[in-house]
């Protein structure tokens, strides 16, 4: 298994560097030695030099992008190229065209080769393919210590009883000191904190569970007995208490009540144990290792299926008033253009800087949250009812079965990305206006504008307030991702965009080879595009050769599935013919599509789902809901018409 993905990787880079020598014929010497020189590495140490060392030296050439000089490191296959040369000698000549012999950035760098030279460092940087298991029990092993590190939450965040009023007064009462920080630069920054706070969580507006509407969301749950998802197998205590079963389970009262009608007459003739219907247990959400790299997995939460419902409720609302109001002109929660261009921008003239953060979402406490978000109690109570307390874990045993969280949220939780977009955004603002010396009013946090950008845990601020950034966040007990974060030179890095002097020298990821399945197949048609686009036509024609005969050549405005080109599509390779009831010409291709298996529901359940979706009246709308979708290729007879460019573009 492994020999095969090594084998298959090798021919990709052996096409990229194909491509490369192609744009430099006068190096095709030095690059037959680099392809050697690769060779023997991949001999001695297989798949990790494709997934880990190289992906390495790519971060290395990022940061001495970003500084204006190259400094020799100790990672495999980056030997200095001969005395005196600081550059090293696989890849020597692309580095050349970058660095001087005294590893000084050129005073006109060549553009192209940096982006050969990072395409061959990182094609394989996201390559799916499962973790070594000992990986991936380390890595939950890590999750489990680095969540143990961060304060317990206050007793607000399990006792629907205890008032949020009664709990946070402010962050200077709530937040601890780290060790070692000045306390009244630590107390200037939470009473900054504190007025912006106000001000973000009022703009926000008040918050009604009413006005908005719960629905399912789209990934795996916790608790999936019910063949129904609109059946409810348990509602706890503490979502009744903001959520109650009667207004947000049911579609009507009536509803509830047969229902319940139904439950109490089932369990007067049935032992308990047997019974179907709804308890009040605390479920926990149940841990996933996703795979992400050949490193680690990317680890997230499966919710209960309850509270899922009620989460998504919450999403909307923060979604809504964000894109609504001033604040959406910082975080924009489903579009990375914002932070992309901003990238762009920094890149050319240095003013902004990129700021990543390590396990952002893991470093946002209850706490910190209660005391940001007390300002709008009743969206706080929704938070607390909505949370899950407890995570169960069958990955490993290293760790226990059970573990109670002490962060805020995991990954999983429909509402933990705009929560911690939110709390950056707020951290943020709070240390470029004390580091400026501003005072915090709605006018000069707007003047920010177009300065300060948020997605997730990607941040933009100006490049004169980083360290006043970076301080911030590092007092209130997040960790800066230093190898992600750019602030000196040419180079930002930011929402997939990697951008150096104003110009893309983002790579083509190639994520996974084809085995037959019409996964891989839609995965390997995107790549080879994407390479076809980019002018790497060697390494687009390798993977081509991999794909079956049968696939389409497509326009680019088309938006059929097939091969990208940009001439006319000829497809003389494919059967066609004359389909008179349709009266056009079609021809014979392979096609991918998606196969869902539809669970139906019925009776007040199919009534439920009707309200919750609210199709439009013509809609030939049916009830059911997706319990499983899948990709399927097949031969389909396709319209010629709709494969080439419209007579417009010709």
């Amino acid at each position: 298994m492994s020999k095969s993905h090594v084998l298959e990787l090798s021919n990709v880079w052996r096409s990229i560097l194909a491509d490369v020598c192609q744009a430099y014929p006068r190096l095709t010497s030095t690059f037959e030695k680099d392809l050697i020189r690769c060779e023997r590495l991949v001999k001695a140490r297989g798949l990790p030099v494709f997934l880990v060392d190289f992906p390495a030296i790519g971060k290395h050439l990022d940061r001495c992008l970003s500084d204006g000089e190259y400094s020799p490191g100790r990672l495999l296959a980056t030997s200095k190229a001969a005395p005196g040369v600081v550059t090293p000698k696989f890849l020597g000549g692309l580095y050349l065209l970058i660095f001087d012999r005294d590893g000084r950035l050129l005073e006109e760098p060549d553009f192209q080769a940096i982006y050969f030279l990072r395409q061959l460092l990182l094609f394989a940087k996201k390559y799916v393919i499962d973790c070594p298991m000992s990986a991936t029990s380390t890595a939950v092993v890590e999750m489990v210590e680095h969540d143990a590190t961060l304060p317990q939450p206050s007793s607000y965040w399990s006792d629907v009883k205890i008032s949020s009023s009664s709990c946070y007064t402010g962050f200077e009462a709530s937040m601890p000191l780290r060790d070692g920080v000045d306390r009244h630069v630590h107390g200037s920054l939470l009473a900054t904190l504190e007025e912006v706070s106000r001000i973000v969580v009022s703009t926000l507006g008040a918050f009604s569970a009413a006005m908005w509407k719960c629905k399912h969301g789209p990934g795996v749950v916790a608790n999936p007995a019910s063949p129904n998802k609109y059946c409810w197998t348990n509602w706890s205590d503490r979502l009744e208490s903001c959520f109650p079963i009667a207004d947000y389970g049911y579609h009507s009262y009536s509803s509830w009540a047969r229902a319940r009608i139904e439950s109490d007459t089932v369990t007067s003739i049935t032992s308990a144990a047997d019974a179907d219907f709804v308890t009040s247990q605390e479920i926990p959400s149940e841990l996933k290792a996703v795979p992400k790299t050949f490193s680690g997995p990317r680890l997230i939460a499966a919710e209960p299926q309850e509270n899922m419902w009620c989460q998504q409720l919450l999403l909307n609302y923060l979604d809504s008033r964000i894109r609504h109001t001033w604040i959406g002109k910082f975080i924009a929660l489903r579009d990375q253009t914002q932070n992309r261009e901003m990238c762009r921008i920094g890149s050319v003239d240095g003013s902004l800087c990129t700021i990543d953060l390590s396990m952002a979402s893991d470093c946002v406490t209850p706490d910190f949250v209660g005391c940001m978000f007390r300002f709008n109690p009743k969206l706080l109570d929704a938070f607390r009812a909505t949370r899950s307390l407890t995570v169960r874990q069958q990955i490993t045993r290293r760790v226990s079965e059970q573990i109670v969280l002490n962060k805020f949220s995991t990954m999983g939780n429909a509402y933990t990305f705009p929560v911690e977009s939110l709390v950056f955004l707020t951290i943020v603002i709070s240390a470029v206006l004390l580091h400026r010396k501003m005072k915090v009013n709605l006018e000069n946090i707007e003047a920010l504008i177009g300065q300060v950008s948020v997605y997730g845990d990607d941040l933009i601020v100006p490049s004169d307030t980083r360290v006043a950034v970076t301080e911030a966040l590092e007092v209130l007990h997040f960790k800066v991702n230093q190898q992600k974060t750019f602030w000196k030179g040419y180079f930002r890095e930011s929402c997939g965009l990697d951008s150096f002097r104003g110009v893309e020298v983002t790579p083509v990821y190639y994520r996974s080879r084809y085995d037959g399945n019409a996964t891989s197949l839609s995965s390997i048609v995107a790549v080879t595009n994407r390479c076809y686009s980019r002018y790497l036509l060697r390494t687009a024609a390798y993977l081509r050769s991999t794909l079956p005969k049968r696939l389409a050549w497509v326009a680019y405005d088309s938006g059929a599935f097939g091969l990208k080109t940009r001439m006319q599509p000829c497809n003389a390779h494919l059967k066609r013919r004359w389909n008179k009831d349709l009266q056009r010409v079609e021809v014979q291709c392979t096609v991918v599509e998606t196969i869902q298996q539809r669970t139906q529901t019925d009776g007040d359940y199919s009534l439920l789902q009707y309200f919750t979706e609210e199709p439009e009246p013509i809609t030939a709308w049916e009830s059911g809901f997706v319990s499983r979708s899948s990709s399927s290729k097949r031969t389909a007879w396709v319209p010629i018409h709709s494969l080439e460019y419209s007579a417009k573009l010709l």
